[in-house]
């Protein structure tokens, strides 16, 4: 069955979509409660559409929703229904956050540390943390944010020890908590940060040493301004790129830039002395004493004291080094290029690979004046990406640009989400590394660089680039990670969704007697009474957002007709999830329009 089925996802993930029309028009649910607000092409006269509008479609919320959360159940998508898009933003923009910091340290001292075998460190805390939250809290929204933002802010994680850990949550935090802050905040969270500052090379970074000839490390410099504000090419306000007289891309910074940044993030190292709780008063201290869980701080007499220029602005010499950091932050932030690069960047991770120029520009201008005054207010530029006519809209389903490939973890936790996964623990204790990182080449918070998992312009070169479009998530699909997605969907459903390492010991192990369940009742009993169409119909808001395709709903009412025809005790429950099995393998759920 796993075999036949390849030749099938493969055909599904790779052709051209023909996408649903939904049968209904604007205001019909899309604008609930919201103003969308446009410009012409000829003067920039902003526009500004307010209506009344009706209740919103099962499949509509459903759709919201796929873009807004990492996973949903039916419970969900109907609070979704009954309250309507700007009161379900506030709502979850509004509630109380927790903390993956907090988590990760209740974990390890209350239940982990305690049923270890020994007092060896833990390595697979952050995941338990990280599956907990998504499972467990109720803001949904923040912690698709979070998960976002950790894909463009990447660091790696390592598991030394407990302290590195926490150090690692907190940086999270950053990203989760500041979600809908600012994003000059974030970026200054970023910068000083002991997990960013290790993983890219500015902790313990020294200013030029006339006497061996070194210089301050580049790698932290460089990718500040690639990967985190501004790209490697000036962009117009819509995100395309500006050309000089030959009609070339326009670079947004060269080497000398890079060297000169570089001297700014020099003089940075740890604050504290986890050994003595004390604050440190030594560039030099080593990793055993580090502490990872409070922010660098500067030691000016590693600082590089000259004048800095770059990006046509020059830092004036003596000045101290956290002066010369938020300097140069701010001149990061305000930069022109940082709206249109990050608003396509966010665009591609919630709701389609190739945004058109117009959909970038309006976010644009949101993340450059919140309408009072206020550039780069996270929470603005969400509800931005999220109420865009592009975004909410039906008729933008049927372009050819529409679309996203789900990424493969983000299918795993709407399976878990879906079905109300639990345990008999209550533990929700999965380490993906083991799960899923060879297999689909995706884990939480294990990017193999810190140019992601995949990036934001690749494309497919046998359909997507050819049409000079991205596919960005279609880097991680290949022969082996298509087959593995296939099985471990299989396997999560037929067997266990996945091994709980709960078992104490030295090390925790795989626990057989607290084996994580999907509920799956409601399931049987609408296939109980409706049978297979009445099931798909239920799958087609839960899993596919409305817009499983007739092709593919016969296929799998003929295959589970078949099933019961012809194999021995076909129970309901095989029933279900051969069907929830076969939908999550079709190009309806898999790509998210």
């Amino acid at each position: 069955m796993k075999q036949f089925y390849l030749a099938f996802i493969f055909f599904a993930c790779c052709h051209p979509m023909e996408a649903q029309l939904y049968q209904d028009h604007y205001g019909a649910g899309h604008t609930q409660g919201m103003k969308v607000t446009s410009s012409t092409s000829s003067n920039n006269e902003v526009k500004v559409v307010e209506g009344a509008t009706d209740a919103l479609s099962l499949e509509e919320s459903s759709r919201f929703l796929s873009q807004t959360t990492l996973g949903a159940s039916y419970e969900d998508i109907l609070h979704m229904q009954s309250i309507g898009i700007e009161a379900w933003l506030d709502e979850q923009i509004n509630m109380t956050s927790g903390s993956m910091y907090d988590r990760v340290e209740a974990l390890w001292t209350n239940e982990i540390d305690p049923i270890q075998g020994d007092d060896r460190s833990f390595e697979m805390v952050l995941d338990f943390a990280f599956y907990e939250m998504i499972m467990e809290q109720e803001d949904a929204l923040r912690q698709r944010m979070a998960f976002a933002w950790s894909q463009i802010f990447v660091i790696q994680e390592t598991h030394r020890e407990i302290n590195h850990n926490l150090g690692h949550a907190l940086y999270y935090d950053y990203l989760y908590k500041g979600a809908f802050g600012n994003f000059e905040d974030l970026l200054y969270n970023v910068t000083m940060s002991m997990s960013m500052g290790v993983y890219l090379s500015h902790y313990k970074n020294r200013k030029f040493n006339p006497d061996n000839g070194s210089l301050p490390d580049e790698n932290f410099a460089r990718e500040i301004m690639q990967l985190f504000t501004i790209g490697i090419h000036e962009l117009e306000l819509d995100g395309t790129p500006k050309l000089d007289s030959n009609g070339e891309p326009i670079p947004t910074y060269n080497i000398d830039d890079v060297a000169e940044l570089a001297k700014v993030f020099t003089g940075l190292a740890a604050s504290k002395n986890k050994k003595t709780g004390a604050n440190n008063n030594s560039f030099g201290l080593g990793y055993p004493s580090r502490d990872w869980t409070s922010p660098m701080k500067m030691f000016d007499d590693f600082h590089s004291e000259g004048e800095k220029t770059f990006l046509g602005t020059t830092l004036p010499a003596g000045q101290t080094g956290m002066k010369d950091i938020n300097d140069a932050l701010d001149i990061l932030f305000n930069h022109p290029n940082v709206a249109p690069f990050l608003s396509k960047t966010m665009i591609q991770h919630l709701i389609k690979s190739n945004p058109s120029p117009a959909y970038v520009k309006r976010v644009a201008t949101i993340f450059e004046d919140n309408g009072q005054g206020v550039r780069g207010d996270m929470e603005a530029f969400t509800r931005a990406i999220l109420l865009d006519p592009e975004a909410r809209e039906c008729d933008y389903i049927t372009n050819p640009t529409a679309g996203k490939l789900i990424q493969p973890l983000e299918r795993f936790i709407q399976l878990f989400k879906a079905f109300d996964l639990e345990t008999p623990s209550g533990k929700i204790w999965m380490n993906d590394d083991k799960e899923y990182v060879e297999k689909i080449l995706q884990g939480f918070n294990n990017s193999p660089s810190v140019f992601n998992f995949f990036t934001p312009d690749y494309a497919e070169d046998m359909f997507i680039a050819p049409q000079d479009l991205t596919s960005p998530e279609f880097e991680i699909l290949n022969t082996v990670t298509a087959i593995s997605y296939i099985n471990e969907v299989e396997d999560a459903l037929k067997d266990r969704p996945f091994d709980n390492r709960t078992k104490s010991g030295q090390f925790l192990g795989i626990n057989n007697n607290d084996v994580p369940t999907l509920d799956l009742s409601d399931e049987i009993s609408i296939y109980q009474s409706g049978g297979t169409a009445q099931l798909l119909d239920r799958l087609n808001i839960l899993l596919c957002r409305g817009q499983l395709s007739s092709d593919v709903r016969n296929i799998i009412i003929s295959t589970i007709a078949s099933n019961e025809a012809n194999i021995n005790n076909y129970s309901n429950l095989n029933a279900v999830r051969d069907c929830i099995y076969y939908v999550m393998m079709s190009a309806d759920y898999i790509i998210q329009l």
